[in-house]
């Protein structure tokens, strides 16, 4: 069958959807179906959870290819790479209209607990502020920042696994013809999963290996390990695989995944190196003092509210990483 509009066919059973993002930083997120030798499907990250995307949902299920296409009564499991609404939001929709479980990795559904009752409260703020030395006259503009955050998804793992699992072998449900193993790949977020089928060659990496995009780390909530660190480790995981074709979360499908985790790692272990160079000439630079002399494609002048509040959490996590031999050894 041939492609049509926004579903494209990847292998005889595998097809990616694009579910647009209207007015956000990525025109689409991919939802990955799969359909399994006994014709069920498989839902990998369904996406922002709207209705025109929920209608391009099922629309989509019908024009699946090997015989009348699919409806949601047929759908056997839904698995999110992590905890993003454009990946996950669409979730608990498709839960409640299927009754399948939803599954997750084990510290991505940790993370949403802790987000939960951890929320950016002015107090919490304010002693975030203090450690990173943010002057008076420029707190209103991130405290407010806080407050336009968007709420906290509401969603609980029916599932949760772990690095190693194979999906259906142990773990419900079934995805007879399928031999999906869960590979935990924190940095991106606390519990970021790929999924890898070696048969077919093919490696689902949501948000953590992106064919253009370098991905923010640390954006799923504190952890007690380095995020930067976590994310170097993941790196090697998927590299592991260079014959297997990317299914990444946005812009386009690729092989090369060597090459590219190389980049990957360049760009981010570039600014630990800046950092480490400012820390050189002043080690008592307090968060601020450092992010104000690094490299930013804004300018440091140019960045405000969010932007301005991603920069402190980003040089405060490369900091953070010149603790860690591992990442040191890597510089």
């Amino acid at each position: 069958m041939p492609e049509t509009g926004p579903l494209d066919r990847i292998r005889d059973d595998v097809w990616a959807l694009r579910m647009p993002m209207p007015g956000e930083h990525m025109p689409y997120s991919f939802a990955y179906l799969l359909r399994d030798s006994a014709r069920g499907i498989h839902v990998i990250d369904p996406g922002l959870d709207r209705d025109d995307n929920w209608a391009l949902l099922i629309d989509s299920l019908a024009l699946l290819g090997g015989g009348s296409g699919a409806r949601l009564g047929d759908i056997r499991s839904i698995t999110a790479t992590h905890l993003h609404p454009d990946h996950l939001g669409m979730a608990a929709r498709l839960r409640q209209a299927t009754g399948v479980p939803l599954i997750l990795h084990r510290a991505e559904q940790e993370a949403l607990e802790r987000r939960r009752v951890a929320s950016w409260t002015p107090d919490r703020l304010a002693a975030q502020f203090d450690e990173w030395g943010v002057p008076t006259g420029r707190r209103a503009e991130l405290t407010s920042m806080a407050g336009r955050a968007p709420a906290l998804l509401d969603v609980h793992a029916d599932v949760v696994v772990d690095d190693g699992d194979r999906l259906g072998t142990g773990v419900a449900p079934p995805t007879p013809g399928f031999d999906l193993v869960a590979m935990w790949t924190p940095g991106h977020t606390p519990g970021s999963l790929s999924l890898r089928d070696d048969a077919r060659n093919i490696l689902f990496t949501g948000d953590h290996v992106l064919p253009v995009t370098f991905s923010g780390l640390g954006l799923g909530g504190d952890t007690a390990t380095n995020a930067l660190a976590d994310y170097l480790a993941s790196l090697d995981a998927v590299a592991r695989y260079p014959g297997h074709e990317v299914l990444p979360g946005h812009e386009h499908r690729f092989t090369g995944v060597t090459t590219r985790v190389a980049e990957l790692a360049q760009h981010h272990l570039r600014r630990t190196r800046e950092v480490a160079v400012v820390m050189g000439a002043d080690a008592e630079s307090n968060i601020w003092q450092i992010a104000s002399r690094l490299t930013w494609t804004a300018g440091w002048s140019g960045l405000t509210g969010f932007f301005l509040f991603s920069a402190l959490s980003q040089t405060a996590m490369h900091r953070a990483a010149l603790e860690s031999p591992f990442v040191r050894e890597r510089l």
